[in-house]
């Protein structure tokens, strides 16, 4: 066993009194969820459908922002009990019935699902039952765009989370097509485009919803061979060209990129290779959103997976600039740079946040004091500082943390970390409604931090 095995293994014993306290408080919770709309300022709506599970902390289970659908991380807790289901496969196949029924609720249906992330904490022994559930739930596909990894730990030691985007324009925005081998009942266009990776699961490689590109999880597999590139750096390299390909597809930039998570297994060996490679790509900038995390285990072993979304308006309007062309800190498809007056300063190839259309979104935020651009140094004020960092970007342009339609926290410690995260969203959301929220804890976040959280806002142009 290896130091770090064995440092896993003490904290595992040591949180397991502690574990069982969180676990007796969740069964003790009401066993069915009534249908209740709330909504923003901005008109984010929060979703509680009949007959999906119970919040049981400072998160709800999703929100409908425009025409898009935001479902927290779902585990396999059975809503007729609020209890997790015992065996695994059952467990897994009740988290995907737990998004599914969200979703639903607000008229998508799976092959609306335009991006998922599954979170394992074995990736050998999950991996298989999760494709053997999405064969079950999809079918033959089309699959969603996915990305899957091994994280330290999630709530209540439990073994999958899954957290799914949707797609259901409102009524009055589209009418609903006949689903085909490439396009959902909601119009969500599944992207296999020329010279790119071949899928080799139960997961493609992107979709087009609207005006939005999700790129799922890339690789440095070779497009020509189908297989891994062998030297690090070029495997990396060739990570980021497979996105900028499926981007580019449908008329995205690396410019037009709002969001990117780097799931990496060794921050400390590939985090400036991936910065020297994205120097390389986006030159100067402005650079994208973006968080970057050290993951337990990525598919295959693997050592770096980029996961991207882009913004290509379908109908270009007038604030969107001429094709081809950025001003300052606007890209092509008009995505905005954002860098607001009293915010953080970016220290790296990231930026703080874009806005694309009605979305604004944060990259993972830690808890520098913007003052002194160095980290706050208690553990409370820092995570506390870290959702602050936020708030001030999303507040630029003009968002409230009501209109928070997704969060995720990522912390390297869960039993020490979500409870002070819990608190001090209870003091910045007050008695709610809570964005849906996934919350994971990860081997190392940069500079060896204790958290970083990461959210996307809806606040819709005048």
């Amino acid at each position: 066993m290896t130091s770090k095995q064995t440092g896993k293994a003490v904290r595992r014993l040591t949180a397991g009194v502690l574990a069982l306290q969180i676990g007796f408080a969740a069964i003790g919770a009401p066993a069915f969820a009534s249908k209740v709309t709330l909504v923003s300022p901005h008109g984010v709506e929060t979703l509680s459908p009949e007959g999906a599970i119970q919040s049981t902390g400072t998160w709800d289970v999703g929100t409908r922002a425009g025409d898009y659908i935001y479902v927290a991380g779902m585990r396999g807790i059975d809503p007729g009990t609020n209890q997790l289901v015992s065996d695994e496969e059952g467990r897994i196949r009740q988290a995907f019935l737990n998004m599914k029924l969200i979703a639903e609720s607000e008229g998508a249906t799976l092959r609306d699902a335009t991006r998922l992330v599954v979170y394992v904490t074995d990736m050998y022994r999950y991996r298989p039952i999760v494709n053997q559930i999405q064969e079950e739930l999809w079918g033959s596909g089309p699959y969603p765009p996915r990305t899957i990894v091994e994280v330290d730990r999630l709530n209540q030691d439990d073994i999958v989370e899954v957290e799914g985007t949707f797609y259901a324009p409102k009524a009055s925005n589209t009418t609903k097509t006949a689903a085909s081998s490439t396009v959902s009942p909601n119009g969500v266009k599944t992207l296999s485009p020329k010279g790119a990776i071949q899928s080799t699961g139960t997961w493609n490689l992107a979709t087009r919803a609207g005006d939005n590109i999700f790129v799922a999880g890339m690789r440095g597999i070779d497009p020509s061979t189908n297989k891994l590139v062998t030297d690090e750096e070029g495997r990396i390299r060739q990570a980021f060209l497979n996105m900028k390909l499926i981007a580019e597809s449908e008329g995205a930039s690396l410019q037009d990129a709002t969001r990117l998570i780097v799931y990496v297994t060794d921050m400390y060996r590939y985090r400036p290779v991936v910065n020297q490679i994205q120097e390389e790509l986006w030159g100067s900038g402005p650079y994208p959103p973006r968080t970057i995390v050290e993951v337990d285990r990525l598919n295959q072993d693997d050592i770096v997976e980029v996961e991207g979304t882009f913004y290509a308006p379908q109908i270009t309007s007038k604030n969107v600039n001429s094709k081809g062309k950025s001003a300052g800190n606007v890209s092509p498809n008009g995505v905005k740079t954002l860098s607001p007056v009293g915010a953080i300063q970016s220290t790296g190839t990231w930026n703080l946040g874009t806005r694309a259309g009605d979305n604004i979104y944060v990259a993972g935020m830690r808890g520098i004091d913007p003052s002194t651009n160095k980290l706050v140094t208690d553990e409370e004020g820092r995570i506390r500082q870290a959702f602050l960092n936020m708030k001030l970007i999303a507040e630029s342009e003009g968002a409230k943390l009501r209109d928070t339609t997704r969060l995720v926290v990522y912390v390297t410690d869960m039993y020490r970390y979500r409870p002070i995260v819990n608190q001090i969203q209870k003091e910045l959301w007050g008695s709610g409604p809570y964005p849906p929220r996934s919350i994971i804890e990860v081997d190392r976040l940069n500079q060896d931090d204790i958290v970083e959280v990461e959210g996307t806002f809806y606040a819709p142009k005048q």
